[in-house]
């Protein structure tokens, strides 16, 4: 009888231990971890929250760079949550480039809106010699 391991490897297996811990052995995505008889709520893209006060604030100061689109301007946003300052600064010229963002309004304009909400923790003098 011929096996194919690979599968055998990515095939989850559980085992209970006790009566609430479980051992789980495989690829895992898309979970969540709570205490039995915890209250559970899991966010999906179908229930998404709704946008802080802070958040609209930053969108309706970032909308005029983005020439008043504000898909644009939310997909940016979105896009940069995580990414390093050089990635940052990379999208922001690659975006200059496309037209999606004004160049006039890349360089101090955005820097101090990004600096100001702790999304780009750099210096300026750093982030003018990165977007082009």
């Amino acid at each position: 009888m011929k096996t194919d391991k690979k599968t055998e490897a990515l095939d989850p297996v559980v085992h209970q231990t006790f009566e609430n811990c479980q051992v789980f052995n495989g690829p895992i995505s898309g979970c969540v971890f709570a205490m039995p008889g915890a209250n559970v709520t899991q966010h999906t893209s179908e229930h998404e929250t709704p946008a802080s006060k802070q958040d609209v604030d930053i969108v309706a100061q970032l909308k005029p760079m983005f020439f008043g689109n504000e898909a644009e301007t939310k997909n940016f946003l979105k896009c940069i949550q995580g990414m390093k300052p050089r990635e940052i600064t990379a999208l922001v010229s690659k975006l200059v480039k496309e037209r999606k963002l004004s160049d006039l309004s890349c360089h101090r304009d955005l820097y101090k809106v990004l600096n100001g909400c702790g999304i780009y923790s750099r210096t300026e003098s750093n982030w003018n010699a990165q977007v082009r």
